[in-house]
């Protein structure tokens, strides 16, 4: 993670997975010497359902109910973080009062990297709404790590999926503590358009690994229908522990990974993902 790091993000909706994401961000802090922000967030106004035995509350302004919400939320943080668990790194608790949707809400906030669970988004949800972690993606400022699972996270095998069109990106990557300790394996998705012979390919591969002072790594360029597609098949194959995707958001242009195969990726993989926005 950034060497520089300060701040950690934590968005939380207090489900077994965000609190996992959160139990992420306190591994990170502490050798970092960081502190945490955990986020709860409440879009306003916000749909209020009444059973036939709350007659009496329909009358009730809208914004009383409303703050009762927020209340309620700032009292379960602060329960939350009573707990000794997370008396080891420096953490306070805000809850956002926000109207625009959750993940541009979270995207926007000042931090030095965003730890944040996703269970992704498939079929009608992400045709219409997506995923709150897809929003983020696209336009956070910082790295992002997406938490898929309630498992550990190991940096032991990381998948760099690249056309070599942006290798500063990658050298980003490896700046990264964590990531500097991982057995690196890069990805080239054939999907029928590629420009350049896979003896360039190499070559290309090969002239990075110098460059990145690699002693070892594993490379394989692979057909696939989709740029997502094969990256999500490959990551399953070789039992990834992460899968490292650079994306220039939705305001950038890419021959590769403009915003929405990142996106994409984050909605449909299981393993967690970690994002860095390159300019």
């Amino acid at each position: 993670m950034p060497d520089d790091m300060k701040t950690i993000l934590v968005p939380t909706d207090f489900s077994a997975l965000s609190l996992k994401a959160l139990d992420r961000a306190i591994e990170l802090a502490i050798p970092a010497q960081a502190s945490i922000l955990l986020l709860g967030i409440v879009k306003y106004p916000e749909p209020i359902l009444m059973d036939a035995h709350s007659e009496g509350n329909w009358n009730q302004d809208m914004d009383d109910v409303f703050e009762e919400r927020v209340e309620g939320i700032e009292n379960r943080l602060r329960c939350l973080l009573n707990q000794p668990k997370y008396h080891q790194v420096p953490i306070s608790a805000i809850v956002n009062r926000q109207m625009n949707t959750i993940g541009e809400t979270i995207a926007s906030s000042k931090a030095d990297l965003i730890v944040m669970a996703s269970e992704g988004a498939t079929g009608w949800k992400e045709k219409t709404t997506g995923s709150n972690a897809e929003r983020v993606v696209r336009y956070a400022k910082c790295p992002v790590l997406i938490i898929k699972s309630e498992e550990p996270i190991h940096y032991q095998k990381v998948l760099f999926p690249t056309d070599f069109t942006n290798t500063q990106a990658v050298r980003t990557f490896f700046e990264l503590a964590d990531i500097q300790k991982a057995h690196p394996h890069f990805l080239t998705i054939n999907t029928g358009y590629l420009d350049r012979s896979f003896d360039d390919l190499k070559e290309d591969m090969a002239e990075l690994a110098i460059d990145l002072k690699l002693e070892s790594y594993s490379y394989a360029i692979i057909d696939a229908v989709t740029e997502e597609a094969g990256i999500i098949r490959y990551a399953k194959e070789i039992n990834a522990d992460v899968i490292a995707l650079y994306t220039h958001g939705r305001t950038g242009l890419s021959h590769w990974f403009h915003g929405s195969i990142a996106e994409k990726v984050v909605n449909h993989s299981e393993v967690p993902v970690l994002t860095l926005v390159q300019n």
